[in-house]
């Protein structure tokens, strides 16, 4: 098992606080690839974020209307994936949304 943190991303270029719209997840419940976990919002534009893998969500950064900061971690969850997978040497899950803990920015 790895753990992925799923990060705020998709806003133009300069946005640097988004507020969660609406959870569709909590902590403990496990997920499929591509299932919506949570709908954000920067200015008039909302995102929806989706799960890169299947998996269990350990933590949900944040609550409901609250601000949290862009390409920071909104989810972190544990995936059936090995890190030498997602280094880059063997088929890759990684996507712009998420990063292993530890990652450099």
């Amino acid at each position: 098992m790895a753990l992925r943190e799923i990060m705020i991303s998709g806003f133009d270029e300069g946005v640097t606080m988004a507020t969660i719209v609406r959870w569709h997840v909590k902590s403990s419940d496990t997920v499929l690839e591509g299932q919506v976990l949570a709908e954000v919002m920067a200015g008039q534009t909302t995102v929806t974020v989706s799960s890169p893998k299947t998996g269990r969500i350990l933590v949900t950064h944040g609550g409901e209307t609250e601000q949290v900061k862009v390409n920071q971690p909104l989810v972190t969850m544990e995936v059936e994936e090995t890190v030498y997978q997602s280094r880059g040497y063997g088929p890759s899950f990684a996507t712009q949304f998420d990063r292993l803990p530890g990652d450099p920015d």
